[in-house]
């Protein structure tokens, strides 16, 4: 049993040895570099890595950039097969961002009706490139580009012509400026408001007249409270005409 022992302790070390050696190799690089990679969901380092010893069979390497800077955050993902002694390369190329904005901002940025974003914002070029956008913000003019360069894109959008014919407004709230009938009926109240205030005037000095000819102390009161009240009435009815005569004015020279 000892010498068997013996015997099959090289077996075992070269058969070790030999599947030891049976394993294949990734080398991971991107543009840009420094990116961080992934190798079943592990995190193994920063791009570029060279020939990452992988056990031979299948294997998910998520690739993704730094979370700072302007390129376009997106993980790329690769499904790959690893073959014994085989060096696989993969090559993440991330697509440099383009800055999109308008004036003003918050413009709905559209392709085939899909909406993409509001500006400001980024979008990749190498996965857009000569695609046709608009820009689309209420109120104003939609805005048509194709986007075929890096170069930052800056829209100043036209406000839409209004369409609509402003009304005139109401006098009051309730008087039909346009209709004739509407002038004569305030031609008529500002004149009636005149004479009723030419009227409670007259009324208002006859009282006075009386109050300064009486020397009774219970006339006195009454005449001067005549007074006032003919005054206030005298008062508010030319204020009534006044309006009224403005309002014909109004009609008038808006017409």
């Amino acid at each position: 049993m000892k010498h068997h022992s013996i015997l099959m302790l090289p077996i075992f070390l070269f058969t070790t040895l030999l599947l030891g050696q049976q394993k294949g190799t990734v080398t991971i690089v991107s543009k840009p570099e420094k990116c961080w990679v992934r190798i079943d969901s592990v995190l193994v380092g920063k791009t570029p890595i060279q020939q990452f010893s992988l056990a031979p069979g299948e294997h998910t390497i998520q690739v993704f950039p730094n979370n700072n800077g302007i390129w376009n955050v997106q993980e790329r993902i690769f499904h790959l097969t690893i073959k014994a002694h085989h060096d696989t390369t993969i090559d993440a190329l991330f697509s440099r961002p383009v800055y999109i904005n308008s004036v003003p901002f918050g413009a709905n940025l559209l392709y085939d009706s899909t909406n993409i974003g509001r500006t400001p914002l980024y979008i990749p070029f190498e996965e857009n490139k000569g695609k046709q956008f608009e820009l689309v913000k209420t109120g104003y003019k939609p805005y048509f580009f194709t986007l075929d360069t890096t170069h930052s894109i800056f829209a100043r959008l036209e406000p839409e012509e209004a369409t609509t014919k402003v009304s005139k407004p109401q006098l009051l709230g309730f008087i039909p400026k346009r209709r004739l009938k509407s002038k004569f009926t305030l031609l008529a109240l500002t004149v009636a408001a005149h004479w009723a205030s030419f009227y409670f005037k007259n009324q208002a000095d006859e009282n006075f007249d009386r109050y300064n000819r009486t020397t009774n102390p219970k006339l006195m009161d009454r005449y001067w409270n005549r007074t006032r009240k003919f005054d206030r009435l005298s008062a508010i009815s030319l204020g009534v005409s006044y309006a009224s005569l403005a309002g014909l004015a109004y009609m008038v020279i808006w017409k």
